[in-house]
C-alpha cells in the first residue's frame, strides 16, 4: 500500500532517520582533537601520491571538505585545529618548494590565505549549524515527552495515577504547570460528581417524600372523618371507647398534618416554587397565623410587639403566614405550659426583623453548631425545614439563637422597600389586633 506516493517498505522509521542524523557529542575532549588531526593526516596521505595528476586546487578542495565534515561532526575548536594542519600540510607537502614552509609564489601564497579563511569559515558556519542541530533535537525530545506525557495524564482517573506518571518524568515548569492542570481536571471532575450526586439524591429524596405523602393522605383523610363521625354518635359508645376514639382522631389529625408538612416540604425543595410577591401587612398575615394556632397556644401566653407604624412588607403572604404559623407553634410545642411566648418586629439598617422568642429549654447544643439553615433542616423538625425552604426563597435565611435569660429564639430579615400604594387600612386595627391577642392569651390561662 503506497503512502504519500511511495511504497511503504521504502519509507524509514523515526528511528531510522534519527539514525542517519549527525549525532554530536559523541566524540568529545582531546578524542576528538586526535580523530580532526587524523582526518587531515588521511586526507594528505591518500592525495599525495596522485597530486600531480589531481592538481593543487582538488587538493585544496578535499582538504576543505575534510574541515567542514570535522566541523560539522566534531565541533568548532577540533575543526580550527583540523584547518591550521590542512595549511600546514598542504604548504609542507604540495606547495613548491616541497618540503619547506615558505615559498615564493604569490599564486601559492594567496591560495594558502585564502584555503585558511575557506577552512575557518566553513568551520565555524558547520558548528553554528552543530549547535542549532543540537538545540532542535532537543527542543523535539521535550515536545515529544510532554506530549506523551498529556497524553497519560488525559487518561489519568484519580491522584494516584497522576503522580505515577509524574515519575517516569523529569521535573521542570513544563511537567509541572500539566501535572498542575490534571489536578484541577480531577477536583473540578469530582466537584462536578459530588454535585451531581447531590443534585440526583436530593431529587430521589423529593420524589419519595411526595409519593409517599400522596399515598397516606387518602387513608389518613379517611381516618380523619370516621373518628369525627364516632365522635357525632358518643352517645352510642361507652366511656372507655368514646377515650379510644378521641385518642385515634386526635393522632390522626396529628399525622395528616405531619404528611401535609412533607408534601410541603418536597414541593418547596424541588426548587419550582413560584413566589407571589405582594406588599403586605405583617400585622395582617401574623393575625391569620395565630387564628389558626388558638388551640396550641391555649396555655401560653403570646406577646406580638409589631409597630402601628410598621412598614409594608413585600412577600409571598401565604408562604409568610407558614413560617410565622410554624415558628409560633414550635414555640408552643418545645415549652412547658404556661411559658410565655414573644412575636416581635422592628426595623434595623433596611431591613425589618422578625424574632419568635420562648423561655423553654432552648435549642439543643448541636443543633446551633452546624450553622443554619441546615441544621434546623436537619434536626429541627419539619416545621422548622419548611420556614427555612421558605425563607430561602425569599433570598433570606432562618437563624437560631440561645436567648441569654434562657429559651430560644428563631429569627430571620426581610428588606425594605417602597410600596407603589399607600396602605389603606388603619393603624388602630394593628393595635387591636396586638391587645386581642394578648387578652386572648391571658384569658386562656
Amino acid at each position: 500500500m503506497a503512502t504519500g506516493g511511495l511504497p511503504r517498505n521504502m519509507l524509514m522509521s523515526n528511528a531510522e532517520i534519527r539514525f542517519l542524523r549527525l549525532q554530536p557529542g559523541s566524540i568529545v575532549g582531546w578524542q576528538a582533537y586526535a580523530v580532526a588531526c587524523l582526518a587531515t593526516l588521511l586526507v594528505a596521505a591518500l592525495t599525495f601520491p596522485f597530486h600531480d595528476d589531481m592538481g593543487n586546487a582538488n587538493v585544496v578542495m578535499l582538504f576543505l571538505l575534510e574541515v567542514f565534515l570535522c566541523a560539522l561532526w566534531l565541533g568548532q575548536k577540533p575543526s580550527l585545529a583540523a584547518a591550521l594542519l590542512a595549511v600546514f600540510l598542504f604548504d609542507f607537502f604540495f606547495v613548491p618548494p616541497k618540503y619547506a614552509l615558505l615559498t615564493n609564489s604569490l599564486k601559492y601564497s594567496v591560495m594558502l590565505v585564502v584555503m585558511l579563511l575557506v577552512a575557518l569559515l566553513t568551520g565555524q558556519l558547520a558548528a553554528r549549524l552543530l549547535t542549532q542541530n543540537r538545540e532542535l533535537l532537543a527542543s523535539e525530545e521535550r515536545t515529544r515527552s510532554l506530549y506523551r506525557m498529556a497524553r497519560e495524564l488525559a487518561g489519568a482517573g484519580d491522584l494516584a495515577q497522576v503522580d505515577a506518571i509524574a515519575a517516569h518524568y523529569p521535573a521542570n515548569a513544563a511537567t509541572a504547570s500539566l501535572l498542575d492542570i490534571a489536578r484541577q481536571r480531577l477536583h473540578y471532575a469530582d466537584l462536578a460528581h459530588a454535585s451531581h450526586l447531590q443534585v440526583e439524591s436530593e431529587r430521589l429524596r423529593n420524589s419519595i417524600l411526595s409519593s409517599l405523602s400522596h399515598d397516606l393522605r387518602t387513608p389518613l383523610t379517611a381516618l380523619v372523618g370516621l373518628t369525627e363521625t364516632l365522635n357525632l354518635q358518643g352517645q352510642a359508645l361507652s366511656p372507655a371507647q368514646q377515650d379510644m376514639v378521641e385518642a385515634v382522631h386526635e393522632q390522626s389529625v396529628r399525622l395528616a398534618g405531619m404528611v401535609g408538612k412533607l408534601l410541603d416540604l418536597a414541593r418547596l425543595s424541588s426548587g419550582k416554587l413560584r413566589l407571589r410577591k405582594e406588599w403586605q401587612s405583617l400585622a395582617d398575615v401574623t393575625g391569620t397565623a395565630l387564628d389558626l394556632l388558638e388551640p396550641s397556644l391555649a396555655s401560653h401566653p403570646l406577646t406580638v410587639a409589631i409597630p402601628t407604624d410598621f412598614p409594608l412588607l413585600e412577600f409571598d403572604a401565604v408562604l409568610m403566614e407558614r413560617v410565622i404559623g410554624n415558628l409560633v407553634e414550635n414555640a408552643a410545642k418545645y415549652t412547658p405550659a404556661g411559658a410565655p411566648i414573644e412575636l416581635s418586629a422592628s426595623v434595623t439598617e433596611g431591613w425589618a426583623d422578625i424574632c419568635v422568642r420562648d423561655r423553654g429549654p432552648g435549642f439543643p447544643a448541636d443543633m446551633l453548631a452546624d450553622g443554619q439553615p441546615m441544621a434546623a433542616r436537619a434536626k429541627g423538625g419539619l416545621g422548622l425545614a419548611i420556614c427555612s425552604a421558605i425563607l430561602k426563597a425569599h433570598n433570606t435565611e432562618l437563624t437560631l439563637e440561645q436567648c441569654l435569660g434562657g429559651g430560644a429564639c428563631a429569627r430571620f430579615s426581610l428588606p425594605l422597600g417602597n410600596p407603589r400604594q399607600p396602605w389603606m387600612k388603619t393603624k388602630s386595627w394593628k393595635r387591636s389586633l396586638c391587645h386581642e391577642w394578648q387578652f386572648r392569651t391571658d384569658c386562656g390561662r
